[in-house]
């Protein structure tokens, strides 16, 4: 028959003071450093019956901490102490259990009364009682087949984990009892001790979780009693898991409607396993090997819970005769160049996402990794790509094969692994990244220290990279890819972190271009000149070309561009199609009053097609008139782009046509004057609304039939508003 045990804590405290106090003679304390002569005296007193001399006193929380045991008497005198504030804790180690752990000053570290040691001084009068606590007894009716040696009934102090604690075995017949206790308010539990017995947890009165638990409330020197739990039947599953060699391996049952949550799981024991605790339901059953020659794996020996059969269970059901066999795992490992102790190297899905319950990559020979126990199938590996705080390399992020992190996990070469296959030389090639520096200063003007600095993606498609500020509040970010980013800065006792475009919104914050092997100055984040800012794009960072006209187009409304998961961007180098050029012009126009035709005049733009309104106010100005096909349809090919001499013709019309003479001489030698839209073309020139390229002999051209992108097109409009105003 199995009896109380004491909780697993105090065990190992008692095995601790045993290692650290057991050679100290009673009333003598541990060794005076050189220098540190301040002491505290008193006496510990303890109920009756109980062996003094078995209590130890431990000093905390100053610089020296010390320890001592009381003689007879209950003496005591911890000596050796540095200048400072002490708590006192006096815990019994004894087996009986008599008393219970307390502080000079309360029962838990937060009460404890400081005792303040001057250089070199004695503290005496540091008298302490010691009390025998409470302690809560009761009985639980357990299912028929549960073994009470793995039930642990557990009483704790709900969300309070400095406060005392206590947990045991029950008897056979289910009687248990617990304590000593500090007085207060407590939460008994009843939960499994492996997995594997016929029971659901449970909290006193029967309840599922702590937060509707009843409290049971304990005074010191006192017991109470009646805390009695019937343990309700559960439904169990239990099967086999076959293997050629036995090996280390746990199975977690997860509800199906929440495959993140663990409802019960035990240890494969002997290719055999039993899971209890399990409510009424569907399950997916997840087997998690601890060793990496073989793979983690669902029932039904898949790598994935979608391809994996359900399991329902009813009433009290037991499901028996399950059958698995594990897989053989695979290892993907080479050698990473790396600039840190530790080389970051993650296996991913083809998805993206880190593959699971695969054994931690492990250094072998110098800059040598593996990662084994992977389900045979195709992956593909990342470098430098760690987001910790404390992780600094000057490296730039990377996949497999010398893949830069900015172009994407799907220009990554994929590797295909068998069963117990090894493949090796999956190598990292050194390639150092960018950098961004700037300065951090204060509300005060003055500069900001050990400030924590992020610089990051909103998507996360590149890896956050960090640093912390010097003290004269600069600071330097390294191994950052080739794109933009966004960063943040915090201080304490500042207003909250400060963003890059010196803004305190982080949805208007501006994004700033890196490239690897380069420096970028982003300049300085004052908290002194700080604004709320105003909404930009994502992708158009600080110092991109035609970046004030991009945000002009965005502060008038005239272009929303696309929003997604808080990512907002502009697209700046995708070609402007047809329909969205009409909505840039009427809204440049000041979204004039028009009521849209209820019958469509084109053939490919059904009613209610997106910027229909648009479309049709662009015809109704005589700023387009669309084509005419050879059934004398009309059409206006909405998702058809802009080439630069239509736009430049459409801007004319916009303006009313005013009169002009085009020159006899074009101003664009790819340009001739009997070109379509030369009129429109020379019109915007001599407007200053484009001036087209200067090419490397000197010439001029106007690339008239190259479709014109979005970053031009909100240009066209900052100039044209500019010269005629319309908003």
């Amino acid at each position: 028959m199995r009896g109380n045990s004491r909780g697993r804590i105090r065990l190992a405290l008692a095995l601790l003071a045993a290692l650290i106090l057991g050679t100290l003679p009673a009333g003598l304390a541990s060794p005076a450093s050189a220098v540190s002569t301040g002491n505290i005296s008193g006496t510990v007193a303890v109920p009756a019956g109980v062996d003094v001399t078995s209590v130890y006193i431990y000093a905390e929380g100053g610089p020296t901490p010390a320890s001592a045991r009381p003689n007879a008497a209950g003496q005591f005198t911890l000596t050796g102490l540095g200048a400072g504030e002490y708590r006192l804790l006096f815990v019994n180690y004894a087996y009986d259990h008599l008393v219970i752990h307390s502080y000079y000053g309360g029962f838990k570290a937060a009460d404890a009364k400081l005792i303040p040691v001057a250089l070199g001084a004695t503290v005496t009068g540091i008298n302490h009682t010691m009390t025998s606590g409470g302690r809560i007894k009761g009985k639980a009716a357990l299912p028929a087949g549960t073994n009470s040696g793995n039930v642990f009934v557990h009483a704790r102090v709900h969300g309070d984990y400095q406060a005392d604690s206590d947990w045991s075995y029950p008897l056979d017949d289910g009687s248990f009892e617990l304590g000593p206790l500090a007085p207060g308010e407590y939460v008994v539990s009843f939960t499994q001790a492996f997995g594997s017995e016929p029971f659901i947890d449970a909290y006193y009165p029967g309840v599922p979780s702590g937060d509707l638990a009843t409290r049971v409330t304990v005074v010191d020197g006192q017991t109470t009693t009646g805390i009695n739990q019937v343990l309700k039947q559960s439904v169990l599953i239990s099967g086999t898991l076959s293997s050629p060699v036995p090996f280390s391996c746990s199975v977690l049952a997860r509800p199906v409607n929440d495959l993140g949550k663990i409802a019960g799981a035990t240890y494969v024991k002997a290719g055999s396993y039993k899971i209890g605790g399990l409510e009424p339901g569907t399950y997916k059953l997840e087997f998690r090997s601890d060793d990496g020659s073989f793979a983690s794996i669902w029932h039904g020996g898949v790598a994935h819970p979608s391809a994996s059969p359900s399991l329902t269970l009813t009433g009290t059901q037991h499901l028996q005769g399950l059958t698995d066999s594990a897989v053989r795992g695979a290892t993907i490992r080479g050698f990473t160049d790396g600039d840190v102790n530790y080389q970051s190297v993650d296996v991913l899905n083809l998805d993206g996402t880190l593959a699971d319950n695969v054994n931690t990559v492990r250094l072998l020979e110098p800059n040598e990794y593996a990662v084994s126990g992977l389900f045979p199938g195709t992956y593909k590996v990342q470098f430098n790509r760690y987001d910790h705080d404390s992780y600094r390399t000057a490296q730039e992020g990377q996949y497999y094969n010398a893949v830069p992190e900015s172009a994407g996990l799907g220009s990554a070469a994929a590797i295909t692994v068998a069963s117990g296959q090894t493949v090796s030389n999956i190598n990292q090639v050194r390639r150092i990244g960018g950098t961004l520096t700037g300065k951090l200063l204060g509300a005060s003007g003055a500069p900001l220290a050990d400030a924590a600095v992020r610089v990051y993606t909103k998507d996360g498609a590149l890896v956050t990279r960090r640093a912390t500020t010097a003290a004269d509040g600069t600071f330097k970010v390294t191994g950052l890819s080739t794109g933009p980013y966004f960063v943040a800065a915090e201080s304490e006792g500042e207003s909250g972190p400060i963003y890059s475009g010196n803004v305190l919104t982080e949805a208007n914050a501006r994004s700033v271009s890196t490239f690897a092997g380069r420096n970028i100055d982003l300049g300085t984040l004052s908290y002194a000149t700080v604004s709320q800012g105003i909404r930009g794009f994502d992708d158009v960072p600080m110092g991109a070309q035609f970046e004030d006209e991009i945000q002009w187009l965005a502060e008038k409304q005239i272009s929303t561009g696309w929003e997604s998961n808080g990512v907002r961007l502009y697209k700046p180098l995708t070609p402007v199609n047809r329909d969205a050029m009409a909505a840039f012009m009427y809204r440049l126009s000041g979204k004039p009053d028009f009521t849209a035709p209820t019958g469509s005049p084109f053939k490919d733009l059904p009613v209610g097609a997106q910027f229909y309104k648009e479309i049709t106010w662009l015809v109704d100005k005589g700023i387009s008139t669309g084509w005419e096909e050879g059934d004398q349809a009309k059409t206006y090919r909405p998702l058809q782009p802009v080439n630069r001499d239509a736009m430049a013709a459409f801007m004319y019309r916009l303006a009313g046509e005013p009169e002009f003479t085009p020159p006899t001489e074009s101003p664009f030698i790819d340009v001739p004057v009997e070109a379509e839209f030369y009129e429109e073309i020379t019109w915007l020139a001599a407007q200053g609304i484009s001036t087209g390229w200067t090419e490397a002999d000197g010439s001029k051209t106007y690339r008239p039939l190259q479709p014109v992108n979005r970053d031009a097109m909100a240009a066209f409009m900052f100039r044209y508003n500019t010269k005629f105003g319309s908003i």
